[in-house]
Formats: structure tokens, C-alpha cells, sequence
């Protein structure tokens, strides 16, 4: 039996257990009779919605942003309900020793489904709508002098179907990192979920990024169309090509393809790697760090754009004189608590350095969270974020 499968038998008999339970709890008290007529439409309505859309929607990319958030309310509504479920269930072991049930465990299952529901909707219409900054100070001696206070700004896993035509959020991130007035901004991957069209609605909007030396960008795992059903690989290598040239064309940004290229300042320059994506199992492997830049461990002062932070642990830290390497890529899969300063994430449990700053030698890794979304328009304490980098030219 495929995993998909056995994932959706599951789900039905939580909800039925679920549902039931609720049900038994309002069905023999007469002050709530009438919430149990409502209890069974809504549940009902819930689950034909979801399948009618699911039937309907299939591939089609159109109806992506109503599969999105139709999946997302029937979720929010579920997992607050096992959750509801599971102490109704506590609240009944009493009787286990011919006692009342719980009173106060089934009120703190209300309370508790009410804070899940309440976080998962706060994270969907707040939190992903809000970006934060982040500011990172570089020193370096084997920066140029001429670049010191040079500003790089990053963004990040952009997933433009996610937002549909949402182009007032994304005006206000773009207002956001204009007003850092970078130098330079970059993405790292990722800027669709899937199809090249996803950009479409936001062409006008991003074009509006203003730096002094231009936006550089990378391919993500995304961009390569692989979570996408095509009729043939033709037809999947046109949707990169047109993706390539919406960035390149009709934003005019420097995509780079294992390539590299030089910024200039008086006479001094620093060398922006990019490569394509460089990725583990399940994730495409298109990047080749050897073929972007000649000599790896030459004086230059160098950043390297790659998507995917594993491939700085694979083949950057200790093996090359890069000496910043930004990634994406991990989102913080959308969901971070900060407690006493440190963060915490189920991101944690796959990537050993999935946000924030890490240093192996003189090897720096910078990991953005990212501003779109997979699959679930949410973020819980994970903001999308946009990184400034300030450099600084220190002696040796």
C-alpha cells in the first residue's frame, strides 16, 4: 500500500474518531442539542469541500491558491479537533475507577485546540505577511578597503504560487528591502513553486528592487519544475527556459549558472559565486562549485550563492577559501519558537544548520528562512526574512 494512501485511511479515522467523540459530548445535553445538527453539517461540508476541490483542482495551477487554502482551513479545523479529541479522552479516564469525568481536563482541551487554531491562522494572516530584518555585520581582511560599509541584502524561497496574485504583500517586502538601500541584493532559489507563470502577477512589483550593482539570483530545487506533473521533459525544459527568462529579460537580473561575477569598487573587486542547485536525495543535483569560479582557493575575497546550506558542509567549509556562502532553502519549515535567545525548529531534526549564521574556519555560512511557503500558507514564529550583510574591511 503506498504511503499516500495509508496517510489519507489514517486521517479519515482520526476524523471520524474525532468527530464522534465531540459528538458524544453534546449530544445528551439538552442546553446544546441544537450544536449537534451544526457539528454533523459542518463536518460533512468540510470533508465534501475538500474532496470536490481535490477532484476538481488536480493539477490544474490555476485553482492552486484554492486547493492551498482549502487544504489549510480543513487542517486547522482537524488538528484542533484531535487535539480536542485527545483530552476529551483524558477527561474521561475517571470513570476507569467509577468517577466523574474531568471537567477541567475537557476545558483545557478547548482551550488548548482554540490556541492551536488561533496560532495556525495568526501564522497565515500575519506572521507570513510581515517581513523581518536581519542584520548581520561581515569583517574581513582580505576584503577590499574600498568596500567597506558595501551592503548585501538577501532574500529568499520566494514561491510566488503561494501568494497567488497577493502583490500587495509582496509590494511591501520589496518596499522593505529598498529601504535597506543595498548595494547589492541577492536571491538564492527558489523563486516558484513549480511553473514559470507563477511569476507573472509579480514581474511589475519585483522589478521595482533598486541596488547600486543589480540583483543577482540562483536557481532553487523548485525552479526546476520537478514537483510538477508535465506531458513530456520538452515541455518541462521550456518552463525553465521561460522561468530563466522572466529573471534575466523582463526583471533584469544576473542569473547565475555555475558562473560567477565581479563587483568593482575603485579599482578592487569581490567575486559573487553562484551555483545551480546542489541537492541531496529527493532534491535535484544541478550545481558544479569547481566550474563556477577557476581557482577556489585563491586571495579573492569571495561569496558564494548556493541554495541548499548541506552543499557548504559538503564541499565549502574546509576545502575552499569562500568566505561567505548565503543560503535558503530550509524555511525553518515554517514554524520557530525562540526561548532565552535560542531558536528552536523541527528543521533542526533534517538540517544541522538550518538558520542563521555558522562559521567552520574561516568559512562563513549564512541560512535565510525565506519569505514564501510550501504547500501550507503558514508561517508560526518564522517570519519571512530579508538578511543585510554590512561588510567591513579589517587589518591584518
Amino acid at each position: 500500500m503506498k504511503l499516500p494512501i495509508m496517510i489519507l485511511l489514517a486521517m479519515i479515522v482520526l476524523n471520524g474518531i474525532s468527530d464522534y467523540s465531540i459528538y458524544c459530548q453534546i449530544k445528551n445535553k439538552r442546553n446544546l442539542k441544537w450544536l449537534k445538527a451544526i457539528h454533523i453539517g459542518l463536518s460533512a461540508i468540510l470533508h465534501i469541500w475538500v474532496a470536490t476541490i481535490l477532484l476538481i483542482a488536480g493539477n490544474n495551477e490555476s485553482l492552486a491558491t484554492v486547493r492551498m487554502w482549502s487544504l489549510f482551513a480543513f487542517f486547522s479545523i482537524y488538528l484542533s479537533k484531535y487535539i480536542y479529541a485527545f483530552f476529551l479522552l483524558l477527561s474521561a479516564t475517571p470513570r476507569l475507577f467509577k468517577q466523574r469525568p474531568s471537567r477541567w481536563i475537557a476545558m483545557l482541551g478547548i482551550c488548548m485546540a482554540a490556541l492551536l487554531f488561533t496560532t495556525m491562522w495568526w501564522g497565515a494572516l500575519h506572521t507570513r505577511k510581515n517581513a523581518q530584518i536581519t542584520e548581520i555585520p561581515i569583517s574581513s581582511s582580505k576584503l577590499p578597503s574600498s568596500f567597506t560599509g558595501y551592503k548585501i541584502v538577501q532574500f529568499s524561497d520566494f514561491h510566488a504560487g503561494t501568494f497567488g496574485n497577493d502583490t500587495q504583500t509582496i509590494e511591501s517586502f520589496v518596499d522593505e528591502i529598498n529601504r535597506c538601500n543595498p548595494d547589492l541584493i541577492v536571491f538564492t532559489g527558489d523563486i516558484v513553486n513549480s511553473c514559470a507563470d507563477e511569476l507573472i502577477p509579480f514581474i511589475s512589483t519585483l522589478k521595482k528592487l533598486k541596488a547600486t550593482d543589480g540583483v543577482i539570483s540562483i536557481l532553487g530545487n523548485h525552479d526546476y519544475g520537478t514537483y510538477h506533473k508535465w506531458n513530456n521533459p520538452e515541455e518541462q525544459e521550456r518552463n525553465l527556459k521561460t522561468l530563466m527568462a522572466y529573471q534575466t529579460d523582463s526583471l533584469g537580473w544576473h542569473l547565475l549558472l555555475n558562473s560567477h561575477m565581479e563587483i568593482s569598487r575603485n579599482g578592487q573587486s569581490i567575486s559573487i559565486i553562484g551555483v545551480e542547485n546542489w541537492g541531496e536525495p529527493p532534491f535535484s543535483q544541478h550545481g558544479n562549485l569547481k566550474a563556477s569560479y577557476p581557482d577556489l582557493n585563491d586571495g579573492q575575497f569571495k561569496v558564494l550563492l548556493s541554495h541548499n546550506p548541506t552543499h557548504w558542509e559538503a564541499e565549502v567549509a574546509g576545502k575552499t577559501t569562500i568566505d561567505l556562502t548565503l543560503s535558503g532553502h530550509t524555511h525553518a519549515m515554517q514554524a520557530m519558537v525562540t526561548i532565552a535567545g535560542k531558536k528552536y525548529s523541527p528543521s533542526s531534526l533534517r538540517y544541522s544548520r538550518w538558520e542563521g549564521l555558522h562559521k567552520i574556519g574561516d568559512n562563513l555560512l549564512y541560512v535565510n528562512i525565506g519569505m514564501g511557503e510550501v504547500g501550507i500558507p503558514m508561517r508560526i514564529g518564522a517570519a519571512p526574512e530579508i538578511s543585510v550583510f554590512t561588510l567591513q574591511h579589517t587589518e591584518m
